[in-house]
């Protein structure tokens, strides 16, 4: 049930989703959308510690490109941004605000002149927010100072459309919805004297669409490694696979060469992480992603390392896959210094 109140100086107050958001109390900054994009929801960092009881985590695809948007904006890793999937929405300011666009490049525009990605920008009300189809990755974010105003459901305000939980009514955006921004936004009477966050993007920095250009997709040997060929482990290496037409943020179906099993594709279910590859009977490898079912009764031949999952969820059906094997201290390394660079 979507909790249709938002809070002002530690008062409840009502309001109504979609209509006048006012209900007698000013100023209150929202967005109104006017063209919802291709599909946008409200994501953050997902909702963890929850699996046990069947709930999916959900959460942002690209992990990365979300928190870089939080850390420009000044927020904490916590709040709600949008995640804009191949064209974004069309939305109008009402009350000034502070936003960062990251992830694919979808050209924002305010007002119809292009502004840039990963930098905090001041919008003022009336500002018009719009965008393209992407050139370049398939999922953008916008970050706002403050978040949004949407119900928090076991610490989360995630997203998960199958499920129609979190965000806003548990569904993505759609024209004339307005949402509502949160507490912690700059009041009119003082942005002006407001400071920016002074975050800016380390210097050595690349987004995940750089990276793929560069590098293979790394992965781990899967808990059930022993289930599979040699040979299929050879085939998954040195074969692309395209990422097809029913990939979605629950799972990413690749076509390929098969992979063959040495004793059948069921198990005993088990937990399914961010990342896991699994391989039912056809020999099809399925990417397990954001909206990943909780557990799962396929072998799974490999996991895709942490830092490489951004490079994946920027890619979208058509685009195919190289994969390479790494070993887990190998892995570890990696994220050692991945982390590292966002210190």
């Amino acid at each position: 049930m979507v909790d249709n109140t938002f809070t002002k100086n530690g008062a409840a107050h009502a309001f109504h989703l979609i209509g006048n958001p006012h209900s007698g109390v000013s100023p209150i900054a929202y967005w109104q959308i006017e063209q919802p994009g291709f599909f946008t929801t409200v994501q953050d960092g997902g909702r963890a510690g929850y699996q046990q009881y069947g709930m999916p985590v959900a959460g942002a695809m690209d992990l990365e490109s979300y928190e870089l948007g939080q850390r420009l904006v000044g927020n904490p890793m916590n709040l709600g941004a949008l995640e804009c999937t191949v064209m974004g929405p069309t939305f109008t300011v009402v009350e000034p605000c502070v936003v960062a666009f990251t992830g694919a490049l979808m050209g924002p525009m305010v007002n119809d002149v292009p502004v840039a990605m990963n930098e905090a920008i001041r919008l003022q009300t009336g500002d018009v927010v719009s965008s393209t189809f992407s050139t370049n990755g398939v999922r953008m974010y916008i970050a706002v100072r403050g978040g949004f105003n949407v119900p928090v459901i076991n610490g989360s305000v995630a997203t998960h459309v199958k499920s129609k939980l979190g965000g806003y009514g548990g569904s993505r955006l759609q024209k004339g919805h307005v949402l509502i921004l949160g507490d912690e936004r700059i009041a009119a009477t003082g942005l002006n004297r407001a400071v920016l966050p002074d975050y800016t993007v380390p210097l050595q920095y690349e987004t995940p669409m750089a990276r793929r250009a560069k590098q293979a997709i790394r992965i781990v040997l899967g808990p059930q490694a022993d289930r599979f060929t040699e040979e299929s482990y050879a085939i998954m290496t040195s074969e692309p696979y395209e990422i097809t037409a029913a990939s979605d943020r629950m799972g990413y179906r690749l076509a390929g060469a098969k992979l063959n099993h040495i004793d059948g594709a069921d198990i005993i279910s088990d937990g399914a992480v961010f990342g896991s590859i699994q391989v039912p009977a056809d020999g099809q490898p399925i990417i397990l992603m954001a909206d990943r079912q909780t557990t799962g009764g396929y072998t799974k031949i490999a996991t895709v390392i942490t830092p490489d999952l951004p490079i994946l969820a920027q890619m979208g059906p058509g685009e195919t896959v190289k994969f390479e094997i790494v070993t887990v201290a190998e892995a570890q390394a990696i994220y050692k210094t991945y982390c590292a660079m966002w210190r």
